[in-house]
C-alpha cells in the first residue's frame, strides 16, 4: 500500500473505528487498488476494474443517467469519502449496460475494493473486516436517503422551488445557514433538472428579494432562526 496514503485512508469514513495499522492490513486482505484521475475523466467499473467498489480519497465523482440519444441527468455527486458503483458491483452489472457512468469532477485519487471481499469474511476472521462490512452498509444507507432527496428536488413544480428545496437541504447537510455548494452551476443545473440560463434568472430574483445571497459557490440563506 503506498504509505503516503495511509492516513488519508483511515481517516475515511469506510474505515471509521479501524486503526492505520489495520487499513494497511485490510488493503493487502482484500486486494485494494488506488488509481489516479485527471477532470472530466470517465471512471469506467468494467474490465480490469470488475466488480470494484469505488471511494473517493481526494476530488469529486458525479455519477450520470445517459439515454439513447445521449442526454444525461447528474443523478448523484460524491466527495471526499463517499463510496460509487457497489449497486453495480453487489449485483454484478455493468452501469454502461444501464446508461450509467461515473466522471470526475476535478482531479481525483480513487481507492478500488473488490465488492466480494467486503461481503465474505476473511479466513482469518479479522474483526476490523467486519467492521468494514458494517461501516459499507451505512454508507449505502446514507446514499439511498440522498437518491430520495434527489427525487424529492427533481419533483418540484417550478425552478424556484427546486432552487430552494436544494438549498435547504444542502444547508441541512452542512448544519449552517451559510455553507459552499459541491457543484459548479452546469452540475447545479443537471442535477436539479433545470436550464441553466432559467436557474441563473432564478437565483438572481431570489438574491435581489433577500431571501439568499451568493458569490460563486458560497450561498447565505435569510431565514428567520438561523438555529432553525
Amino acid at each position: 500500500m503506498p504509505k503516503a496514503h495511509i492516513t488519508d485512508i483511515s481517516t475515511l469514513p469506510l474505515f471509521d473505528e479501524i486503526s492505520p495499522s489495520d487499513c494497511t492490513l485490510l488493503f493487502d486482505c482484500l486486494g485494494c487498488r488506488i488509481r489516479e484521475y485527471t477532470k472530466d475523466c470517465r471512471i469506467r467499473l468494467d474490465g480490469d476494474l470488475t466488480g470494484n467498489v469505488g471511494t473517493v480519497i481526494e476530488g469529486s465523482v458525479n455519477m450520470y443517467k445517459e439515454d439513447i440519444w445521449g442526454n444525461r441527468t447528474l443523478l448523484s455527486y460524491m466527495k471526499k469519502g463517499d463510496v460509487f458503483g457497489e449497486s453495480f458491483s453487489f449485483c454484478d452489472i455493468a452501469p454502461e449496460r444501464e446508461g450509467v457512468s461515473f466522471v470526475t469532477a476535478s482531479s481525483s485519487l480513487i481507492l478500488f475494493l473488490p465488492a466480494a471481499r467486503i461481503l465474505l469474511p476473511c479466513t482469518n476472521s479479522c474483526p476490523f473486516h467486519h467492521q468494514l462490512s458494517k461501516n459499507m452498509f451505512a454508507m449505502i444507507g446514507a446514499k439511498n436517503r440522498r437518491l430520495m432527496e434527489r427525487i424529492e428536488v427533481s419533483s418540484q413544480g417550478s425552478v424556484r422551488e427546486k432552487i430552494l428545496t436544494y438549498l435547504s437541504m444542502e444547508a441541512r447537510r452542512q448544519g449552517k445557514s451559510n455553507f459552499r455548494l459541491p457543484l459548479r452551476r452546469t452540475e447545479m443545473a443537471e442535477y436539479l433538472c433545470i436550464n441553466r440560463s432559467a436557474m441563473s434568472r432564478e437565483l438572481s430574483a431570489l438574491k435581489n428579494e433577500g431571501a439568499i445571497d451568493f458569490d460563486k459557490d458560497y450561498f447565505t440563506l435569510h431565514i428567520a432562526d438561523p438555529d432553525a
